[in-house]
């Protein structure tokens, strides 16, 4: 795919939910189809829900019109990447069942199949975390298309590459990295997109895409990882890695499935 066509497939959009199915649909041109919203009176149900539970932070109108089109089914946009289910018609059940003490500040979006809840904070901009109180996404918009590239994004190249650091990383060695990153995106004339933010960066050109998340985690610590796409991966692992400092974990080449030692 052209450079020129891969900059206009992610300019941002008025309708989120257009620039969403202009990054899919060339590889997935039935995922729109495979939405399913909710019934009537399964939608006035959960708009009630929300306007209950919520007394004075807004709800992201992101988080709204995705209802609209998904609530009984993502096409496993969120549900594939997170591992989970994504029924927003069983939010005021789940909550009543697994969240009788949740704030009201944070609003459950998902949970997976380990019982992890994520939520929305309302009275955080709306940032997305987990149970534990980490953040992993600035908005639910943006964490809509980060898992779109990492659910879609191997499907526009032949093969990828799983990398990571040896070890968690301090507050003070993820702005060592931040500089590192942004030099070798300058280095390899990559282009960037809106929905980076401070968990997760996606760059490309017409040779490679990569994203990488960076997610607090215990004692101040840091979990960087991250997948390289491309068509050579000789290149991936002796060339690029090296210039951020990662290594490669596993390769997907085809069918095949490999670790890396």
């Amino acid at each position: 795919m052209q450079i020129r066509t891969r900059i206009q497939m992610f300019e941002k959009r008025a309708d989120f939910m257009e620039g969403l199915n202009v990054y899919i649909s060339p590889v997935d041109p039935d995922w729109m189809g495979r939405l399913i919203p909710p019934e009537a009176e399964d939608l006035a149900d959960l708009q009630t829900y929300l306007e209950m539970q919520r007394e004075n932070p807004k709800v992201p109108e992101s988080y709204l019109k995705f209802a609209c089109y998904a609530a009984e089914g993502d096409g496993g946009l969120l549900s594939d990447v997170l591992l989970g289910d994504f029924c927003l018609a069983r939010l005021p059940e789940v909550t009543e069942n697994v969240c009788d003490d949740m704030p009201n500040d944070k609003l459950l979006i998902f949970w997976n199949e380990m019982g992890v809840l994520y939520f929305i904070d309302l009275k955080n901009g709306g940032k997305i975390s987990d149970e534990g109180g980490f953040y992993f996404s600035s908005s639910f918009e943006n964490l809509l298309f980060q898992c779109a590239v990492k659910k879609f994004e191997e499907r526009y190249f032949s093969a990828y590459v799983g990398f990571g650091y040896k070890r968690l990383l301090s507050f003070d060695q993820r702005k060592v990295l931040d500089i590192t990153i942004k030099e070798f995106i300058q280095r390899n004339q990559m282009k960037t997109v809106w929905f980076n933010d401070e968990y997760f960066l996606f760059a490309y050109n017409q040779e490679y895409s990569f994203w990488i998340t960076q997610e607090e985690c215990y004692e101040e610590k840091v979990a960087v990882g991250g997948i390289f796409y491309g068509n050579d991966m000789n290149k991936i692992q002796k060339e690029l890695l090296p210039q951020i400092g990662a290594v490669a974990s596993y390769i997907k080449e085809g069918d095949q499935l490999k670790r890396v030692d």
